[in-house]
């Protein structure tokens, strides 16, 4: 596929030398209005308001190259079978026989806001490994799971209780990965800390790899909020993550070091995420919230997310007229001429990078 039009970019630039576009709960679906319980959800319920077409066409007609995963253990089966919000509308449990099947489960939640354009995390991978496959000159595709816990509320109205991630469950996670993805599709840690003897040490002196030598890859990283513990469980035995299929995301400075999440891009985090980008770390930011940046018609947010550097910035929003219901509809945040990639404004070598915005 040399000289496929697909993801151009200037030869000679690093994995972190680039910046595209992600989407936010990327398999999020509309609920039902009447399903829409305060109780369960909170007073905001106008944050819940937005959903994502299915993944290839996220990565195709959308052009963006992340997506995020909001994973359920679900070991044994049938456990997020009968949302709350559903057994409260007596409408009955899901009736597709895969919530029945053990495995992990996508949705942003398991008892309300629950509807999902993938229900299971290996029908998501196998979408992305069939879109990557038949456009095989694509950069990396990177795919954050988002390691969920119980909701607050759930133990005292009898929601669904999740399973705490424990080093069995973590290790099934890696092989769900592995049994989609074989090795010469994944970018794990292992193929990034090289020679070094860390993560860490890698990224910022050797350096991340050229784009052209791993396009047609994907590679993981594991959100897990503050849970601590996961990360963890995950890295025991191995510091900087050796033989693991994705990535954690610690602050700087650790063994394990490379991916790092600034969710907020404004004030202060602006220089915060250059001068990590700068140092050889891989950033993630997003461009808006759920809803709120859209109904305030806050349109240098994205702006400012460009131009602090970060390498994957995540929206609800990634094409012209998603955001009809707020405000005047104009909301959309994608790189500029609507590109699937660019060099990154702040490491990208001189003569490839964008201009900047002033608002940086």
């Amino acid at each position: 596929m040399i000289g496929s039009d697909l993801d151009v970019l200037p030869p000679g630039l690093r994995l972190n030398e680039i910046q595209f576009m992600a989407t936010h709960n990327s398999c999020h679906q509309l609920m039902p209005p009447d399903e829409r319980f305060p109780l369960l959800m909170g007073s905001n319920l106008d944050s819940y308001r937005y959903e994502h077409p299915p993944l290839d066409v996220q990565l195709g007609e959308q052009r963006v190259r992340g997506v995020e995963l909001d994973l359920y253990p679900d070991p044994d089966g049938g456990r997020y079978r009968y949302p709350s919000a559903r057994r409260w509308r007596r409408r009955g449990p899901r009736t597709e026989s895969l919530w029945n099947e053990p495995g992990f489960k996508v949705m942003h939640g398991p008892d309300a806001d629950y509807g999902t354009s993938c229900p299971t995390l290996s029908g998501a991978l196998r979408t992305i490994r069939g879109w990557s496959q038949a456009h095989p000159w694509h950069v990396p595709i990177v795919i954050q799971l988002e390691l969920k816990a119980s909701w607050p509320w759930a133990l005292l109205t009898g929601g669904a209780r999740v399973p705490r991630w424990s080093p069995e469950i973590l290790d099934d996670l890696d092989e769900d990965i592995r049994r989609v993805f074989d090795e010469s599709a994944l970018l794990t840690p292992d193929r990034i800390r090289g020679a070094a003897t860390t993560l860490e040490e890698a990224v910022s002196t050797t350096g991340w790899p050229f784009v052209d030598d791993v396009r047609g890859t994907v590679l993981f990283f594991l959100d897990y909020g503050d849970h601590e513990y996961v990360r963890e469980h995950y890295r025991r035995g191995r510091p900087s993550l050796q033989g693991r299929a994705a990535f954690t995301a610690p602050a700087a400075g650790h063994r394990d070091s490379a991916f790092v999440m600034c969710n907020d891009p404004r004030g202060s985090n602006t220089d915060k995420i250059t001068e990590l980008v700068r140092r050889g770390y891989f950033v993630r930011t997003r461009s808006d919230e759920p809803v709120s940046t859209a109904k305030t018609d806050e349109h240098t947010r994205p702006a400012i997310a460009m131009a602090s550097g970060a390498q994957m910035i995540s929206t609800d929003f990634p094409q012209p007229g998603l955001a009809f219901r707020w405000g005047d509809g104009s909301f959309v945040a994608q790189l500029p001429t609507g590109a699937a990639v660019r060099p990154n404004p702040v490491t990208a070598p001189s003569g490839h990078c964008p201009i900047r915005s002033r608002m940086a």
